[in-house]
Order: C-alpha cells, then structure tokens, then sequence
C-alpha cells in the first residue's frame, strides 16, 4: 500500500504491488468472503450488537447485499471507491460490506470530522458514490456523485433482493482495492492509503490465527472507522464468527469507567494501542488479561512495534 500524492485535480490512491511468489497469490481471497463464510457457516449467531441491536450474520449479510444491489445499479461497480460518512451502528456495517459486495472500495468519513475535511476526503479520493444519512448528506455538499442516504432510503433498500450478486457480475480480484484511509494530516493535507484485499485479506488472516480468537467471544469495536486500527477489530472477529461490540457513546467516553462497561457487555477480547520502546509509533502486540471488575477473562489484542 502507499499514500497517493498530491495534486491539484483528484487522483486515484495508488498501491505498490509487491512481488509475490504465483502460488501464494492464488491463495488470496477478497475481505468480505471472510464474513461470507461465517454468514453461511453461523447464520443464526449475533455478527453485531450496537447497543443492545443485535443482528445475526444471516441478516447482516442480507442487508449487505441489498445496499451492495442498489450501488450496484447507481453504478458502482470493480474498484470504485465509496465514501461511507456514518456513524458507528449496524448501517455503518452494513454499508461497509455492502460497498465491498458491490465490487468497491469504501472511503470511511468520520461523521465527528469537520465538513472541510469530509469534502476534501471525498474530492481527493474521486469518491464515485456516498453513502450516508440525509443529515450528515448536507455536511459532505457539494458531492457530485450518488448518495445513498441510509435512513430515508431504508424502503427502497430493504426492496433489493437479498440474494448476494454473482461473483462474475462483480469480478473482484485479490488485487482490487477495499479500503482507502485518509492520514489525519498532521504534517499537511491528508494522504489517501489504498490497501488491496489480498493485504487485508492475509493481514487477517495471519492475525486470526495469532490470536486464536472464537465464535463464542465479543470483539469491543472502539476505534472510529475512520482509522485503520477499526480494520483489525472487525474483520478478527467477523473472521472467527465472533460478535463485534459496537462502542456506545458512553463506552466511546467512558475513560477510566470502560472496563466496567466492557464487563457489562459481556466483551471478551478487545484491541489496545500501547507505546513501544525505542519507537514513535502506537501498535500493538498479542497478551492476555483478567480485569479485576470483570468475571470473564478479557484478551487485549495488541502488536508491539519490533
């Protein structure tokens, strides 16, 4: 992956492509087959709990599909990137895997980001569609490519076929991209990072078996979506069928109360950002804890810089 540079007319992110051996290429699969496998396997089990809303993968993956279908006829279709300015709930999911399902890349917008920022995100990204609420609709205008407004259009989704597209009518590949996150430009206008679905993809993989997670644990999803960190809280537990515990506005402020909270909701694994010696950067590495407010045992996913 790299930033894109800037320029004075929108450009496309782009990726650096890595040499890799053709074998483990073929391996690669695109991120959302990683939730579609446990929506087949478990489509009874609870894929999201946003404040007390519980949604199976069953339902999530339907719902998925039917925004996924209604992009798809706005003209969304093999690598065109998508903005997604939502807030943390079931619709921002949704949207997310719908955007993927279609055969796009989504753009993540955080809806707490100043309007300068969103429009700048969608301008330089060359966004082809939005999807977002009809309030937070007027903060992103002028968008000059389709809206999806989730809550006043929730009808006529809901009357898409919840049957997922044909693969061949999407045609991704493990080199299409599935996300674009824009730098918080600190050091000047943020930078667009493209990341294709065989990195995520072997990211989670890799990840995945690291930290051994399970479809009985409940995965704290507290990071915006609009940074990366969020990729490794949703697709670890959508790849092990797990329940992701959307971050409620108390939780998301709760400071020093969290651990309480997380007790409440039942969460078991959680993904923490630690400093480690000798670097700059906050990662994270694999560790394990037992809060003393907490009756479960509660794993903290975290990578330690080398």
């Amino acid at each position: 992956m790299a930033t894109r540079p800037l320029t004075s007319t929108p450009q496309r992110p782009r990726a650096c492509h890595a040499p890799e051996e053709p074998e483990r290429a073929a391996r690669a699969d695109v991120l959302h087959a990683l939730f579609e496998t446990q929506a087949d396997a478990r489509p009874d089990a609870v894929a999201v709990d946003c404040g007390g809303e519980r949604t199976t993968y069953a339902a999530l993956d339907a719902r998925a599909n039917q925004l996924a279908r209604r992009l798809h006829a706005l003209g969304v279709g093999r690598g065109a990137l998508v903005g997604l300015h939502l807030a943390r709930s079931t619709d921002a999911y949704t949207a997310l895997l719908g955007t993927l399902k279609a055969g796009g890349a989504y753009v993540p917008i955080d809806p707490e980001c100043p309007a300068e920022r969103a429009r700048y995100v969608l301008e330089n990204s060359g966004a082809a569609a939005l999807v977002t609420t009809a309030e937070l609709a007027a903060r992103s205008a002028p968008f000059h490519g389709a809206v999806v407004c989730v809550d006043t259009e929730r009808e006529r989704i809901a009357a898409e076929s919840a049957l997922r597209l044909p693969r061949e009518a999407v045609a991704v590949s493990p080199r299409d991209p599935c996300y674009v996150i824009y730098t918080s430009g600190s050091t000047g206008r943020p930078k667009g990072v493209l990341v294709e679905h065989r990195n995520a993809w072997h990211l989670v993989r890799a990840e995945g078996r690291l930290f051994a997670l399970h479809p009985e644990d409940r995965v704290y999803q507290g990071f915006s979506l609009a940074f990366d960190a969020s990729v490794e809280e949703m697709w670890l537990a959508f790849h092990a069928g797990a329940t992701l515990v959307a971050a409620t506005p108390e939780m998301a402020s709760a400071g020093p109360d969290l651990s309480r909270l997380l007790a409440e909701h039942g969460v078991s694994s959680r993904r923490t950002r630690t400093w480690s010696p000798g670097s700059r950067s906050r990662s994270a590495a694999p560790s394990r804890a037992t809060a003393s407010t907490c009756s479960t045992k509660r794993r903290s996913l975290c990578r330690k810089a080398p």
